[in-house]
C-alpha cells in the first residue's frame, strides 16, 4: 500500500510511522526498567569462581556486603541504568520542546496567537 492508495501525505505517514516507533521502544524500555531498577542493588545471579579453599587456609571470613557493592556486572548495570535515565530525561524535553514549538507554529498558523 503506498500512501496515494490511502490518500494521505507522505510527511504525515513518515512522522506517525516515527512517532509509533517511538512509541513502541517506550513501552519495550518500560518493560526492562523495573527488572533493572530492581537487580541494580543486587549481586548477578551468574556463577562465581570461589576460592573458598585460599578462604578457609588463611581464616579470612566472607564479606557477602562487599562482593554485592563490588560486583562487577552489577557494576556495570548501574551505570547503563543511569544512562537509561539521562536519555529518557533528554528525549521527554526534546519531545516536549517540539510538541510546544509546533503548537506555537499551528497557533500563529491559524491567527490563534493574535
Amino acid at each position: 500500500m503506498t500512501p496515494a492508495d490511502l490518500d494521505a501525505d507522505a510527511d504525515e505517514l513518515r512522522l506517525a510511522d516515527l512517532v509509533a516507533q517511538v512509541r513502541r521502544e517506550a513501552d519495550e524500555l518500560a518493560t526492562l526498567l523495573p527488572v533493572a531498577v530492581g537487580a541494580q542493588w543486587t549481586a548477578a545471579p551468574v556463577a562465581r569462581p570461589r576460592e573458598d579453599t585460599a578462604e578457609r587456609s588463611k581464616h579470612e571470613r566472607s564479606d557477602p556486603t562487599s562482593d554485592v557493592a563490588l560486583d562487577t556486572d552489577r557494576l556495570q548495570l548501574r551505570n547503563h541504568l543511569l544512562h537509561t535515565e539521562r536519555v529518557i530525561r533528554a528525549v521527554a524535553a526534546a519531545l516536549q520542546d517540539a510538541r510546544q514549538e509546533l503548537k506555537r507554529g499551528l497557533a500563529a498558523w491559524t491567527g490563534a496567537d493574535r
